[in-house]
């Protein structure tokens, strides 16, 4: 839980802030639901992962703006809480979400601008390593639990490199140059 509040410290004034910021709360915001509220984690959840959806392509130089697909994100994620039992299925069909959208960012940057960032293809794994984990939490078998205690001390690695590294750090930038055609 602390290793996810730091990146909110380090990202503060980059794009990516308010996912980190959304992030790094929402552990503690679950687990103070569920001691004074008795409140499931899912519950709090499925709020926070469609504000995930929107904080991932966040653009601070731009003014706030909510487009279609965010809209239709936080109308069918409440839609699935109401008719599903099961609120984990809601929060990996948002999280499949994200991770498309954060490989879309990398496919995009690279296709617009020809520069890779590993800060985002840090991003990519980290939630691919969240659709991952609760994959293995919904398959339930007993032996799951070692991976995803495993994939638990994954995520701390990314949250400590989120911790050092930011966003537009020209270190972790490149320029891709195409091959010099002959």
């Amino acid at each position: 839980m602390v290793a996810w509040i730091l990146p909110i410290f380090r990202q503060f004034r980059s794009n990516l802030f308010y996912f980190f910021l959304f992030l790094g709360l929402s552990d503690p915001i679950s687990s103070v639901a569920i001691k004074v509220f008795s409140l499931r984690p899912e519950n709090i959840q499925i709020i926070i992962a469609p504000i995930l959806f929107w904080a991932i392509n966040v653009d601070r130089q731009k003014k706030f703006s909510i487009n279609k697909l965010e809209i239709f994100i936080f109308i069918l994620t409440y839609l699935f809480y109401l008719l599903l039992d099961n609120y984990n299925i809601t929060l990996l069909f948002i999280y499949i979400a994200i991770t498309i959208r954060a490989i879309f960012k990398i496919i995009f940057a690279l296709h617009l601008n020809q520069m890779i960032n590993i800060v985002h293809i840090v991003l990519a794994f980290y939630m691919i390593s969240s659709v991952v984990s609760l994959l293995i939490y919904l398959n339930g078998d007993h032996q799951a639990i070692v991976l995803f205690y495993i994939n638990l001390a994954f995520q701390t690695l990314i949250a400590i490199f989120f911790s050092i590294f930011r966003e537009d750090d020209p270190k972790l930038i490149f320029k891709v140059v195409p091959a010099e055609q002959n």
